[in-house]
């Protein structure tokens, strides 16, 4: 925590003086106030999933106040900045939280960013998984840093090839199996463009939770020379546990991606396919048909009925196949996604998975601490619309449903579960002299994975610019 406070010190004191310096710079503001109400104690799935992990769970409200800037100015290095804090009272907490403080640097194409930032929205935000089955946007977000890169383009005629890269990593500070854990990332997505209108994008992103305290093995290895077993996926040394003296040091995960963008003067169509790993079995296309496959349609004009439409397919559910080995020899099965036996919170954040929301985390013991997943091995579909109704309201809805069938190692009883999860949210018309915006949300849970719901929000919001 003493690390958390010093960046968050020091990115505070880089707003204070970047604000001195830069009299143009545009400064925007979002505030909002919102209320939820459901039949039941829970609040349904959609009313609290991809929000960035800082809507509470039960009956309650909510208040969000944001202060950011964008990257405008003459200079050649530009400077961009945002704070933004939370506080909720519900029926089963009530909190303050910081949601984002963070001081963002752009040279050229490289972009760095430092502190807690939101990832960007994809996909018109009505995708389940946000476009990427690894890290989604239903948690909150990690302290730390990360560099990255728009579109380079390489040398072999124009605008054909072209690459980007992030590295970045980060501090894992809610209450975990681990204590202390750190996250590491990187990822390297190639461009190809075999004709004017059409894209074909091939990436790898890859995750490992590292370092930290462990309550059955004491430290763990944190050395720089950790770090790069780290980032090449080695097995550990001295100090590591003797299944990752074996395997990787460490929790490692990461997805394949393959996307497909038809570039039409009025739309963009996309078809794209997100494949999750956790082992070398995954890495090695094993875990076949597993994944995310989307299919997406995104108008330039959006203020017409249909601007956005997303059709996306998830399995999860072979893993590689049920058997880890047989007769000793091993077959790399059970990949058990999202799930570790040494960092066993594994890929959750304060009680939220990190990626897939459709994933189910395991409920917080009596210390607040998640330990993994529950259910990992599904089958659903996922349809979402956005767009503005009669040319004035802008609307988004969302439809999920569901098979789930556990784990491998701990099936549901009466596996598969069917779950139907839907989303309605609208914002009304603006109003002569009102000083404020609202929006309407309606979502509902029917089946047997999680209690029959509805819920209600009624959210009142006012963004503008501070200069």
């Amino acid at each position: 925590m003493r690390r958390v406070a010093l960046i968050i010190t020091i990115i505070t004191l880089s707003f204070l003086e970047i604000s001195a310096q830069e009299t143009l710079r545009e400064i925007t503001y979002k505030t909002s106030i919102e209320g939820f109400a459901a039949t039941k104690d829970v609040l349904p799935f959609w009313s609290v999933t991809n929000r960035y992990g800082i809507t509470p769970e039960s009956n309650g409200g909510l208040v969000n106040l944001g202060v950011f800037s964008d990257f405008s100015g003459n200079h050649r290095f530009k400077l961009a900045y945002g704070i933004s804090a939370s506080g909720y009272v519900s029926n089963e907490d009530n909190k303050l939280q910081l949601d984002q403080i963070y001081m963002s640097g752009m040279w050229r194409r490289l972009r760095l960013d430092l502190g807690m930032i939101h990832r960007k929205i994809e996909f018109g935000g009505i995708s389940a998984s946000n476009g990427n089955i690894v890290y989604s946007n239903n948690s909150r977000s990690q302290p730390g840093y990360n560099l990255s890169s728009d579109y380079i383009t390489l040398p072999l005629g124009e605008d054909v090839l072209s690459f980007r890269f992030n590295w970045s990593d980060y501090m894992m500070i809610d209450d975990r199996y681990v204590e202390h854990a750190l996250l590491h990332n990187k990822s390297l997505f190639l461009k190809i463009k075999p004709a004017n209108k059409w894209e074909i994008i091939l990436g790898l992103e890859h995750f490992a939770e590292w370092a930290g305290d462990s309550p059955r093995y004491g430290k763990q290895p944190s050395s720089l020379m950790d770090y790069a077993r780290i980032f090449l996926s080695q097995s550990g040394g001295d100090g590591a546990t003797p299944s990752d003296s074996i395997n990787s040091l460490g929790n490692h995960l990461g997805r394949e991606h393959l996307q497909v963008n038809y570039l039409h003067n009025d739309f963009t169509l996309t078809f794209y396919h997100d494949r999750p790993f956790e082992d070398g079995s995954g890495l090695g296309l094993r875990n076949i048909p597993d994944g995310i496959y989307g299919i997406y349609y995104g108008s330039k004009n959006v203020e017409q009925w249909l601007s956005d439409v997303i059709y996306e397919f998830f399995y999860t559910k072979y893993q590689s196949g049920r058997y880890h080995d047989i007769n000793g020899k091993i077959k790399g099965g059970i990949d058990n996604y999202f799930n570790n036996g040494e960092y066993r919170s594994a890929w959750t954040y304060y009680g939220r998975t990190i990626g897939l929301p459709l994933i189910t985390p395991v409920a917080p013991n009596d210390k607040g601490i998640t330990l993994g997943v529950f259910n990992n091995r599904l089958i659903a579909h996922h349809v979402g619309i956005k767009g503005y109704a009669f040319r004035r309201l802008p609307y988004k809805f969302m439809c999920t449903y569901s098979l789930n069938y556990g784990t491998y190692s701990d099936p549901l009883n009466n596996a598969p579960l069917e779950q139907i999860s839907l989303a309605l949210e609208i914002c009304a018309p603006k109003i002569k002299n009102l000083p404020f915006d609202m929006e309407f949300g309606m979502y509902a849970d029917f089946g047997e994975m999680l209690t029959n719901n509805v819920g209600f929000s009624l959210k009142f919001y006012k963004n503008g610019s501070l200069r």
